[in-house]
């Protein structure tokens, strides 16, 4: 789980921005499409909201740029990110019952992807932020992966 922060904005001010619909037509509706899939424990719907293979395109192109040339990397990677992602997820579901997104900001990061700020409200009354970097595909948005604040900045 993400660390707990203080949001700038009052819990008020959040819930006075602009409502957003769970779809792929924006990377915020994108976000809320994933985390619906979460709450009903559906790997497969889970997976739909996300590309694993522009993920791995900008993981290879931090490792070494030149790996993305290649052709098989790059399905090998994208194969390895889902499969463990599948993993992962089946041993350790998240529980966003409860939850309420709010999103903050959103920056363009590399040419069709913005990295979008979600501040979300626990149960609890605890609030987290992350950074979610989110795809323009020609199948609508979709949620690669989260990145830090250093990241986001460098």
């Amino acid at each position: 789980m993400p660390k707990p922060i203080q949001p700038e904005q009052t819990l008020e001010q959040l819930r006075a921005l602009p409502s957003i619909d769970a779809d792929f037509g924006t990377p915020e509706g994108a976000i809320l499409c994933l985390e619906d899939a979460y709450r009903r424990r559906n790997v497969d719907a889970v997976c739909v909201c996300k590309d694993f293979r522009l993920e791995a395109i900008l993981k290879l192109l931090k490792t070494d740029p030149n790996l993305v040339r290649d052709a098989e990397v790059r399905k090998k990677t994208t194969i390895e990110l889902e499969r463990n992602f599948r993993k992962e997820l089946t041993g350790s579901w998240p529980d966003l019952k409860g939850v309420e997104s709010f999103f903050v900001d959103r920056q363009s990061y590399i040419s069709g992807v913005v990295a979008v700020t979600e501040i979300q409200r626990w149960p609890d009354g605890a609030f987290t932020k992350r950074n979610l970097l989110v795809a323009n595909t020609a199948a609508g948005w979709h949620v690669l992966n989260e990145i830090s604040d250093e990241e986001l900045e460098g």
